[in-house]
Parts: C-alpha cells; sequence; structure tokens
C-alpha cells in the first residue's frame, strides 16, 4: 500500500524520529473521491450559483461561512471515510504495530450535525479562503485531545491504543506559501503550553514568546503536492498559514491511532 517505503517503518526511520514527520504516499482514487464529495457540499451548501469554488464561497458572509462549515459539517460521509479507513488499517505494519485505525467523531459533533452517527469515522476536510481569518494559532494535536478528556468533545476509538499520529493531505490550492508548516524535531521539546477561553470554548495555546523565538523554524515540509500526504507526531508543532493565494485551500486530515506490540 506504500510503495517504496512499505519495506521498513517509522520506528526504522531517523528522520522521522528526529524530525517528527515524513511525506509517504496517498492514493489517488481516495483523494479524486475526497475532491468529488467537498466540490458537491461546497455547491449544495451555497446554492451552486458560480461556475467556480471560489466563487461560490463569496456569496457567504464570514459568519455564515462559520455556520455552514463548522467541523461538524466538514466529515466526510461513510462511503468515502470507509475508504480512507481501510488505507489507514493497511498503516499497521508501516508505523510499527499490531493495529492502525481512525477514532470516531465527538458528542459534541454528533449534537451540531444529526447527520453523523457514533460510528462516524472523524475524518474531515479543511477549506481556507483567500485572505480570510480560517486559520488558528500553531499547536501540538495531543493538547486538543487532553483538553476534551471526559467532555463532549472526547472522540471515541474502536479500540484501545497507544500512540497517535496525524495525516495531513493537500487537495486542492496548496502550495509551499499557503500549506501545512511544522518545527521539525519540536515532538521531543518541552513546549510551554496553556489552554484559553474564547468564544469558541476553551482552545489550546503555545507561549507567544517560545513562537515568536522559534518562528523561523517553521517550514513547509512538502515540495509537490500531489499523491502525497505528510504524517505527523501528534506532538509536533504545526499551524496552517493564512492564504495569500487567490485559489481557495483544501486539504484533508485524519488522526491515526496505534496499538503496538505488547
Amino acid at each position: 500500500m506504500l510503495s517504496g517505503v512499505d519495506l521498513c517503518n517509522v520506528r526504522e526511520s531517523q528522520k522521522i524520529m528526529d524530525e517528527g514527520f515524513m511525506i509517504i504516499p496517498f492514493p489517488k482514487h481516495l483523494t479524486d473521491t475526497m475532491i468529488l464529495w467537498i466540490k458537491s457540499f461546497i455547491a449544495t451548501s451555497t446554492g451552486g450559483a458560480h461556475a467556480d469554488l471560489e466563487e461560490q464561497l463569496q456569496v457567504l458572509s464570514d459568519a455564515l461561512f462559520v455556520e455552514k462549515f463548522h467541523k461538524a459539517f466538514r466529515i466526510f460521509p461513510s462511503h468515502v471515510a470507509d475508504e480512507i479507513a481501510v488505507w489507514v488499517e493497511s498503516l499497521a505494519h508501516f508505523l510499527g504495530g499490531k493495529q492502525a485505525g481512525m477514532n470516531y467523531v465527538s458528542l459534541a459533533e454528533r449534537m451540531k450535525n444529526s447527520g453523523l452517527t457514533e460510528k462516524s469515522w472523524d475524518t474531515f476536510w479543511r477549506c481556507v479562503r483567500p485572505n480570510k481569518p480560517d486559520v488558528g494559532s500553531a499547536h501540538c494535536d495531543y493538547q486538543f485531545w487532553e483538553i476534551a478528556k471526559g467532555t463532549v468533545d472526547e472522540p471515541s476509538t474502536p479500540f484501545s491504543y497507544d500512540e497517535r499520529w496525524k495525516i495531513w493531505i493537500p487537495l486542492l490550492g496548496c502550495n509551499p506559501l499557503t500549506s501545512l508548516q511544522v518545527i521539525p524535531g519540536s515532538h521531543v521539546e518541552e513546549i510551554p503550553i496553556d489552554n484559553i477561553a474564547t468564544k469558541y470554548g476553551i482552545k489550546p495555546t503555545i507561549d507567544p514568546e517560545w513562537l515568536l523565538k522559534n518562528e523561523g523554524r517553521f517550514i513547509c515540509p512538502l515540495e509537490q503536492f500531489s499523491g502525497c500526504a505528510v504524517l505527523f507526531h501528534d506532538k509536533l508543532v504545526h499551524r496552517g498559514p493564512p492564504n495569500p493565494s487567490q485559489q481557495l485551500r483544501i486539504s484533508g486530515e485524519l488522526t491515526i491511532i496505534l496499538a503496538l506490540y505488547k
């Protein structure tokens, strides 16, 4: 399933141990299926009155965009997510574990979107409009999992696991200036973190002085944006930058849960 990298696993990759990420192949048929669904969703959500995606979204105010494109509505439907789940399951050996899978959506997301169920996979897409405030601050994914513990935001999982990994998939409008940025090696550092109250609830944050000091370490890990994805540790510092281009930036995301051999 991972041509060129399936002869070993991440435990044998010095790069991912040192840097916390690596580029892996991602099946084109999955990319095509994801893009097709996203275009259909955007057209349906906006009335599809315009020819291209950018024009379709321009009819929405920022407030309406946030309402219509809340994460709970950007979860891929089962016919898409089930295919992705099969691919994720095939990564177990590559990740050095006995079982790989994804988590389910949270109760909070099911309350927001009645179309979701307890068994809906938490694999979703993001849309960043040109020159709009559609991105969050730099963070480590494990911070969100810690905040969610014991709340309606806590995702459920189909099995007990030992590790979490993140997958980021470039889909449309991705280039070195607009795409995922990471700080190599930050997954093994002591990052000064905190939680803050926002109008969207409690959110994780990283000390602004630390971020300012380390601004020059952010890189875009991708050199080309077709047929690949970024695999990274859930303690790696990363962010999605603002989109200065004239195109939408659309990407896919999921968390891999991994059970190790004991």
